[in-house]
């Protein structure tokens, strides 16, 4: 059956930042018709080793920055919603939702580490209804009502909805990947089950590989300094549109670990990890990465924002035969 226009949307540069997954793992942003992402700003920390128990030699600032890499997300499909003259369900029009995460090199092969939600098909589906009711006026009832109930597809008839994803690194000296390229999605573990996915840009000559990051042997301990590491959306919102803003570093330390109701295990820090910053890595004093920024609690005060497991991490490359 061929998709009937049921309304016709309007475009905006709306930004969506916590509509989809988001909600509640609030670091991917999400946004309108963004196509060349902005922008220029953020700054580098000190990543120097002064504790006995970090891994060996430090990691220049550096060659962190030039290992992070900007992630543009695009999920294209149509909506099955309730707007017929007697309240049927039509299809919509063509729904675009555009978001952007950040990533991090993870083995020689291409291979880029980010937080699973920036990639999973059921925040996409999230991420295309919100952008359809960003049109309208509806109560936050409504809008859980129409996650539940309302269908979405693909392109094509009966199809699902597929996340495609693009790299590229701001123009910085070290970056090694100039232009947007698509990337793979290998492996998703869904935020509920540990915000992991691994992606692969195919086709990398080693001369244009950024560098590798390691993942931490040991678990952080709390207390221990860490800094994260990402793009933060809304450095983008005030920086110059017309090229990536540089990464931004935060520096703070390890609160605690903590276990989820469905018991997958992540550690609270209060280093400021924001919306676009997802997927980015959280390194120790010798610059190894101990977890993936997953997620941050809204309506506080004070930072309470969240990183992956460390050991979680290195099983999950291990799994995926990187490193």
């Amino acid at each position: 059956m061929a998709k009937e226009c049921g309304v016709s949307l309007r475009r905006s540069s709306l930004s969506l930042l916590a509509a989809v997954a988001l909600a509640t793992t609030a670091g991917c942003s999400f946004s309108l018709g963004t196509s060349d992402p902005p922008a220029d700003g953020g700054g580098t920390g000190t990543i120097a080793s002064s504790s006995p128990s970090a891994d060996n030699a430090s990691v220049s600032p550096q060659v962190l920055e030039d290992s992070v890499v900007f992630l543009m997300t695009t999920v294209t499909g149509y909506v099955l919603y309730p707007g017929g003259e007697n309240g049927e369900y039509v299809w919509s029009d063509e729904v675009t939702a555009v978001g952007s995460c950040t990533g991090w090199m993870a083995g020689e092969g291409g291979e880029i580490m980010t937080a699973g939600h920036c990639v999973d098909q059921d925040e996409g589906r999230s991420a295309l209804i919100s952008t359809f009711l960003s049109d309208y006026d509806v109560t936050e009832e409504e809008r859980v009502d129409a996650e539940i109930n309302w269908t979405v597809e693909g392109l094509k008839d009966g199809s699902e909805i597929e996340v495609q994803v693009m790299t590229k690194q701001p123009n910085i000296d070290g970056a090694t990947i100039s232009d947007w390229i698509p990337v793979q999605v290998v492996d998703v573990l869904p935020f509920e089950k540990g915000d992991l996915a691994l992606l692969r840009a195919n086709g990398l000559r080693p001369d244009s590989q950024p560098p590798v990051m390691n993942v931490a042997d040991e678990d952080p301990q709390t207390g221990d300094s860490v800094t994260s590491i990402g793009f933060p959306a809304a450095v983008a919102d005030v920086s110059n549109t017309m090229s990536i803003q540089n990464p931004s570093f935060k520096t703070g330390t390890i609160s605690s670990k903590q276990i989820s109701p469905r018991g997958v295990a992540g550690y609270e820090i209060n280093a400021d990890i924001s919306a676009g910053m997802s997927g980015g890595p959280t390194v120790n004093e010798a610059g190894k990465v101990v977890g993936v920024n997953s997620y941050t609690i809204r309506g506080e005060s004070q930072a309470f924002n969240f990183i992956t497991d460390t050991a979680d991490l290195r099983r999950f490359l291990e799994k995926n035969g990187v490193g």
